[in-house]
């Protein structure tokens, strides 16, 4: 049936199912123990509908699950089906969006290598049932210890046929045995962990949970008898698609972080996400020294701990924003035309707009504001570096171009630029941006001073109005 709008107003419950700590598989005690948020992935054939793999709803028409599975769909024809089931009946979901992250393989030139974490948008495409809460899987950010016991929960691979739904949840539990933060080769190229537990066909991409109910990841692999492989949730908090909702439409895409902004999802964990859309999080010194001891190269280890960064910050902070501030406008100052074009080019201004002009100067308005400390490492003795971001409020852009130029495209200007100043042969006007900006910089402790700093990369705000701002005071 059509999109069923009802979703956007289904009550939401992040209640978790209770598991016993029972090696081997066994089934589930219903379908309504199951729950709402564990899916079935199906394929729609001429003989019926069979399981090829599971998935976890994790917020209103969003789910994430194994790529492989998705991969077993061809990009024509019938879309996979995710099946999602009552104590009475069923909800139906089709795919709007997906997304997945992938690289170039090391060793196979034009080889790509993908995560197995994939992030789907559905849509619901069955009755609503719309007094039963849609049930969903509330998240963790964590790295599972040795020794913890997980549980793994997904369906069978069978065949539905004659409108007889022979579908059976599973259940598998087992213990954490070793870590791969770093993946584990191409065929699992994304942080994961290995579980002495067996899985059967269909419960791939199912949900991984830990004695919270929380989901920690999707099963993407197992050996007969064990072990099996989980891809960890990490992947899926970068991963960005369109909404099902209204609520999940305000932005061209969104997040699980957004979706959690929202309270349309749950995530337990210190994570944060910067301007750049990195996203950042602390673990536990459990969590940590496992990531040392499974070889894990992307651990950055701090040269302060966090009360020393937040005496830092009081004591050099305001010192720190003035030679941000500084550097950036020298280092804006100092690009070439064509760059200056491509940094303005954020504020969707014409490209034959772009191309007259001439000349260009910069200056910071109103200083700078969120300045947050992103790492810092001892290089030497006394010597820390620190990789920081900021925002200057307002960058204040003064271009110049050609009278005849802007007189052939005065509309488009005025659409984009104010303050125009028209000399008749040249026309002067301002731009107002908001940015971010990262920098990097080296603190002597011992002269207390800074010294090589240096503008690594920006990231523009979009103005709500490209008016320019009044000083406090002034009318």
């Amino acid at each position: 049936m059509p999109d069923n709008a009802e979703l956007a107003e289904l009550k939401l419950s992040w209640a978790t199912p209770g598991f016993t700590a029972e090696d081997g598989i066994g089934s589930l005690r219903s379908l309504h123990e199951a729950g709402d948020a564990f899916a079935a992935l199906a394929k729609l054939t001429e003989d019926g509908v069979t399981i090829l793999g599971s998935g976890v709803m994790v917020g209103p028409g969003l789910l994430v699950t194994a790529s492989h599975v998705l991969d077993e769909f061809p990009s024509e024809g019938s879309p996979p089906l995710f099946m999602t089931f009552l104590a009475n009946g069923a909800r139906a979901w089709l795919p709007l969006d997906v997304a997945t992250l992938s690289k170039s393989s090391e060793f196979d030139e034009g080889k790509i290598v993908g995560s197995d974490m994939a992030l789907v948008s559905c849509t619901l495409n069955s009755e609503a049932h719309a007094q039963i809460p849609l049930m969903l899987a509330p998240m963790q950010v964590a790295l599972p210890l040795l020794g913890e016991r997980l549980w793994a929960i997904g369906f069978r691979h069978q065949t539905i046929t004659d409108g007889t739904a022979l579908v059976t949840p599973m259940i598998s539990s087992g213990r954490v045995t070793a870590a791969y933060p770093n993946g584990r080769g191409e065929r699992m190229p994304s942080p994961c962990f290995e579980v002495n537990m067996d899985a059967i066909g269909g419960m791939s991409g199912g949900a991984v949970v830990n004695a919270d109910g929380y989901l920690v990841g999707i099963l993407s692999s197992s050996f007969e008898g064990g072990p099996s492989y989980v891809t960890l949730i990490w992947d899926a908090l970068r991963l960005r698609v369109r909404g099902a909702i209204p609520k999940l439409k305000a932005n061209e895409t969104v997040s699980l972080l957004g979706a959690k902004a929202m309270g349309l999802a749950k995530l337990k964990g210190d994570v944060d996400v910067n301007p750049w859309g990195e996203v950042t999080f602390r673990l536990s010194h459990e969590e940590n020294r496992l990531l040392e001891d499974s070889g894990a190269t992307s651990v950055r280890k701090l040269g302060l701990n966090e009360d020393e960064q937040e005496q830092f910050l009081d004591q050099w902070g305001s010192e720190l924003e003035s030679i941000a501030s500084e550097a950036t406008i020298a280092a804006l100052t100092s690009l070439s035309l064509p760059k200056v074009r491509s940094f303005l080019s954020a504020a969707d201004i014409p490209e034959y707009c772009l191309e007259a002009i001439q000349s260009f100067s910069v200056e910071d308005y109103e200083g700078v504001d969120d300045l947050e400390l992103i790492s810092t490492e001892i290089v030497d003795q006394g010597r820390v570096a620190i990789e920081y971001f900021f925002q200057l409020q307002f960058l204040i852009w003064t271009v110049e171009v050609l009278g005849e130029v802007f007189r052939q495209h005065e509309a488009e200007f005025q659409d984009h630029f104010i303050n125009i100043n028209d000399e008749d042969a040249v026309v002067s006007m301002e731009l107002v941006q908001r940015s971010y900006f990262r920098a990097e910089t080296v603190f002597d402790q011992n002269r207390e001073e800074f010294s090589e700093v240096l503008i690594t990369s920006a990231a523009i705000r979009p103005m709500r109005s490209s008016r320019r701002p009044t000083p406090a005071g002034s009318a």
